[in-house]
């Protein structure tokens, strides 16, 4: 860092420093779109400083008037009916929102800041060190809207890092669904027993690649098992930290009108400013009729061998499920 430089950064520090004193909420905003826009390298370390300094201070907590909604499957394809939803429901309440997966959301930032620190493949370890400058530059970027993120990573947490964080977060959603669903969703696919069983206990220590798009970064998640994935969310803690909503995927096939309703009483309850249009849930619902699929692939006994196995007892307890 140049001399000119450092002095940039040093007065942008000590003007950050005397808008947080005085509580100051809009100069601290206005501090870091300016150089975001401006001087990405500068935003960098002005936020990382933020981060370092602020994390437990009062006004840290409360300074994102946005908030992140994250809607979570092991699945990612079963985030789709209710993410359609949002989008549907929000264009026409006219709420102001921001809809993309998370990784998609965070290699556009990337790419927007071009910052020197980063190379190309984000991976776990690089996530869990920069999660929540992440998030953060993410929910600068919307200010007033909320960012609603589809995801299939598992919830961390490594000493003050975490996956998602509190002053952040809104509220989350879990789809679940019966892991004898998965496996043979994911047997169909790769055509494979014994892959479709890799790919589900994650025998392999592989990172998810969920990008739809070219860019210059590849943002990795960090999935796990089936069973790491799911006790991550259905952690007590996390739940009621994070004002976690678990829902079984068949809901949206038997009952939608009911779960949907449940869920945007759900943002409400977490401080999203909805408005409730019955007429809208059931214009959805008749638009978007899921079909019933006939998943009673039979397993062989070396199959269902297999799952026993390598399943965790206490989540499938937790959802009620059996093989």
């Amino acid at each position: 860092m140049n001399i000119i430089n450092k002095f940039k950064v040093n007065y942008n520090l000590k003007l950050l420093d005397d808008f947080i004193v005085n509580n100051n909420n809009t100069e601290v905003l206005s501090l870091f779109l300016k150089n975001k826009n401006k001087n990405p390298e500068n935003f960098f370390q002005l936020m990382s400083y933020y981060i370092g300094k602020y994390r437990k201070h009062i006004f840290y907590e409360n300074f994102f008037n946005n908030k992140l909604v994250l809607i979570n499957s092991f699945d990612l394809a079963d985030c789709k009916y209710l993410s359609d939803f949002f989008a549907f429901y929000f264009d026409n309440i006219k709420l102001n929102f921001e809809q993309d997966s998370l990784s998609n959301a965070i290699a556009k930032d990337l790419e927007q800041l071009a910052l020197s620190k980063f190379s190309r493949d984000i991976d776990f370890n690089l996530f869990v060190q920069f999660s929540e400058f992440f998030i953060n530059s993410l929910l600068i970027n919307q200010q007033e809207k909320n960012l609603f993120l589809t995801s299939n990573s598992a919830f961390f947490e490594a000493g003050d890092n975490l996956f998602i964080y509190p002053n952040t977060t809104a509220a989350y959603f879990l789809i679940h669904q019966n892991p004898i669903t998965i496996y043979s969703n994911l047997k169909n696919k790769v055509g494979s027993p014994q892959e479709a069983l890799n790919i589900m206990f994650n025998f392999q220590n592989k990172l998810e690649e969920n990008q739809d798009f070219n860019s210059e970064f590849v943002v990795k998640e960090n999935r796990q098992s089936w069973n790491i994935y799911s006790n991550s969310w259905i952690d007590p803690n996390v739940v009621s930290t994070y004002r976690g909503l678990i829902i079984p995927n068949e809901d949206f096939l038997k009952s939608p009108h009911e779960t949907l309703t449940k869920v945007l009483f759900h943002l409400i309850q977490a401080g999203i400013k909805i408005e409730m249009k019955y007429d809208l849930i059931d214009q959805y619902v008749k638009n978007n009729q899921i079909p019933e699929k006939n998943n009673n692939d039979e397993l062989s006994n070396k199959e269902k061998k297999a799952l026993i196995s390598n399943l965790d007892k206490s989540a499938l307890e937790f959802f009620k499920y059996q093989i």
